[in-house]
């Protein structure tokens, strides 16, 4: 029973990750399973076999959940890549709220204000880099070196948000330009693609609770402004892939799905009733 309520959950989650701006984070702690879930991976070597009786239904669900959601993803990028880029857009904008909060939590200070503008400068940069330079506005279908490394490195980040509760893994990946590829990869199972997204997200996993951990006990204004920075600047590259055109009926449609991305992105990562109490008094 407890392997089939576990399985169920995993593939939850494993949709909520096909899912940028939904976080798997978030459905973990609504199905009650995110303190045991991130308990089995932190302490793997001390309780091996528990961890992983408890961990395999878990891991078999989000396989699943991500693999058959990703066709309905990659579909949709084929035929509508306006509205679908649009209400990236969308889930991205409705994050705003949220990083703020966390990033003005006990204040503001300009010492733990950097972060943001050297992130939000990184990802401008990138975005207005001549030609295809870092291949974020192509598919990848083919794996060479830089690719795969970069690929890798986009696993590991992906995956260490994906422990957050309220920041999409996925989100990441559209950030860094490589959802389009890796949604794609999964539905038709590219395996070239996946392995270096596959061995960064284990590495990710496996020790990116205790790194997030140890900024957000010690740095957490600045790690907060920092992933602000990101999510900002992610908005250079979206729009400029969008290619938006109004008024047409494609350009009614991406406003109308930019909306229904905010609705949901605001509505997933909204304060908790007892924390906003909690910051009120």
């Amino acid at each position: 029973m407890n392997f089939l309520k576990n399985l169920i959950c995993g593939a939850c989650i494993g949709i909520a990750e096909a899912i940028p701006g939904v976080s798997g984070g978030t459905v973990a702690v609504l199905l009650k399973i995110y303190d045991d879930l991130i308990g089995s991976i932190s302490k793997l070597k001390q309780q091996f076999k528990k961890s992983i009786l408890y961990l395999i239904p878990i891991v078999l669900g989000m396989g699943l959940g991500l693999f058959g959601f990703s066709h309905v993803i990659t579909c949709l990028l084929e035929n509508f890549p306006m509205a679908v880029n649009f209400f990236f857009v969308g889930l991205i904008i409705g994050l705003v709220p949220m990083l703020l909060r966390r990033s003005l939590d006990g204040g503001f200070r300009v010492s733990v204000f950097w972060p943001f503008v050297l992130m939000l400068g990184i990802m401008a940069a990138l975005a207005f880099l001549p030609g295809d330079a870092g291949e974020s506005a192509g598919l990848v279908t083919e794996m060479d070196l830089p690719t795969g490394i970069r690929f890798f490195f986009c696993g590991i980040i992906a995956a260490v948000c994906m422990i957050l509760p309220g920041i999409s893994g996925s989100m990441m990946m559209v950030i860094f330009g490589v959802y389009d590829s890796v949604i794609t990869a999964v539905s038709t199972l590219n395996i070239p693609v996946l392995i270096p997204v596959g061995l960064g997200a284990a590495i990710g996993i496996l020790f990116g609770a205790k790194l997030v951990d140890y900024f957000l006990r010690r740095f957490p204004q600045a790690t907060y402004f920092a992933i602000l920075g990101l999510v900002l600047g992610s908005l250079f590259s979206l729009f400029q892939k969008a290619a938006f055109a109004f008024p047409t009926p494609e350009g009614f449609a991406a406003l109308a799905t930019l909306a229904i991305g905010v609705v949901i992105s605001l509505f997933f990562t909204k304060e908790p009733k007892d924390e906003k109490e909690k910051r009120k008094a």
